[in-house]
């Protein structure tokens, strides 16, 4: 399923911080997730398998969305252009941050993406230009992080740029932001997400969260892009599981 109309759909996503090879992407797609969310900011990812990864994945039909370590061409662009259906840059706290996020992330006359086959067009024949552009324009999507108190503040000019698909909600620095950095979930963090939410709703665009299960099941219906499921999260949850079995026969040996 593909990310474009992001707004129309409630898509769940695999967070990857260092499953960075192609066995990840069967994997994910024999679990049924939606797409692939590679963190490219806090994650341990390798660039030069990157590439081939998402293409993997796109040819299995299952999208990547990358976030950048930071609003920059070199970070926007280049993923796009190494496969990416989506780039999410993080603490994104006004309308000019993202508009230059949708400059960088969209051709023209949307943005001002510079142009070049490869990845992004499968590796396919040249020429066909304007065809590719267009087509890129309304299935990859620009994504803003909302993660602090200004940019809850002013989300209602952020997710009101042309050309900006979603806004994604990041808990753990938002309630940091806050001043309450064990405090997610909290009321007033809640209060706050129903901002970003209701900005989202109001402007037609996507609306995302990267946090707990119970957190996205608060916003059941009103989500589209759901992240919960971390793989390193997965594999401390998993390598413990295992270690507790080991305890339990070598409890009942005694």
């Amino acid at each position: 399923m593909g990310l474009e109309d992001i707004a129309h759909k409630q898509l769940g996503g695999l967070f990857v911080q260092v499953l960075d090879q192609a066995p990840v992407v069967l994997m994910a797609q024999a679990a049924g997730f939606d797409f692939l969310f590679f963190d490219g900011e806090h994650g341990d990812i390798d660039q030069s398998r990157l590439s081939s990864v998402m293409l993997l994945g796109n040819s299995l039909g299952i999208p990547s969305i990358v976030r950048a370590p930071q609003l920059a061409r070199a970070d926007v662009s280049r993923m796009l252009d190494l496969g990416a259906s989506g780039v999410m840059v993080p603490m994104v706290e006004t309308a000019a941050q993202a508009r230059q996020l949708v400059s960088w992330a969209k051709y023209p006359p949307v943005g001002t993406r510079s142009y070049s086959g490869g990845a992004h067009t499968g590796y396919g024949p040249s020429g066909h230009h304007a065809q590719n552009m267009s087509r890129a324009n309304v299935s990859t999507l620009a994504i803003a992080q909302i993660e602090t108190v200004e940019g809850v503040r002013n989300v209602r000019d952020i997710i009101a740029v042309p050309g900006l698909d979603a806004a994604i909600v990041g808990p753990c620095d938002l309630a940091i932001s806050m001043g309450r950095p064990d405090e997610v979930g909290c009321p007033e963090e809640l209060a706050l997400i129903d901002e970003v939410q209701a900005a989202c709703a109001a402007a037609g665009k996507g609306f995302g969260i990267i946090g707990g299960n119970a957190l996205l099941a608060r916003y059941a219906g009103n989500i589209n892009l759901m992240v919960s499921a971390i793989d390193t999260h997965i594999l401390r949850d998993a390598l413990a599981g295992a270690a507790f079995e080991y305890q339990k026969i070598r409890a009942q040996a005694k």
